[in-house]
């Protein structure tokens, strides 16, 4: 099968494969999700100019160059693997994907939430409160309607 697909014949088949409301890739739950991500992507920009890393054992003794050249690059390949399984055009994989960086939107809140006292962090409203916070509720609400939309297939 060719990468780039222009007939007519793949693109049906592709929407018998994804004819569910969870499976529709292009449906406000995808929109819904891609939101969270989004935040999630406008976070860790805002985490190199806040030094979260400082929070992280084994990271927080190095130097703060070395740590945010690596910081940002290390990102590079995590965010391809979390765009490419999040819109895989496999229904399960997709879904899986995206239930798992739903629930680690909110876990990572949590874990914002609990060093929110610590000396070294440095996060603070509004931006705080709209990628960390927001993305974690976000995220939430995807991962309920997209089980709701599950129960009620």
């Amino acid at each position: 099968m060719p990468l780039i697909s222009t007939t007519s014949e793949h693109s049906q088949q592709r929407d018998r494969q994804s004819s569910t409301p969870i499976g529709k890739h292009s449906g406000a739950l995808h929109v819904l999700f891609y939101l969270g991500l989004a935040l999630l992507t406008c976070h860790e920009l805002d985490a190199v100019a806040r030094h979260e890393w400082r929070l992280l054992p084994g990271l927080n003794g190095l130097d703060d160059e070395l740590v945010v050249t690596a910081f940002v690059l290390l990102h590079i390949p995590i965010f391809v693997a979390l765009f490419w399984l999040s819109g895989h055009r496999s229904d399960t994989v997709r879904l899986r994907s995206q239930l798992a960086i739903d629930a680690f939107l909110l876990i990572h809140a949590l874990m914002h939430f609990a060093m929110a006292d610590h000396a070294l962090y440095e996060f603070s409203p509004p931006v705080e409160t709209i990628t960390i916070y927001g993305g974690a509720l976000v995220g939430l609400t995807h991962a309920i309607l997209v089980f709701w939309a599950m129960k009620a297939e």
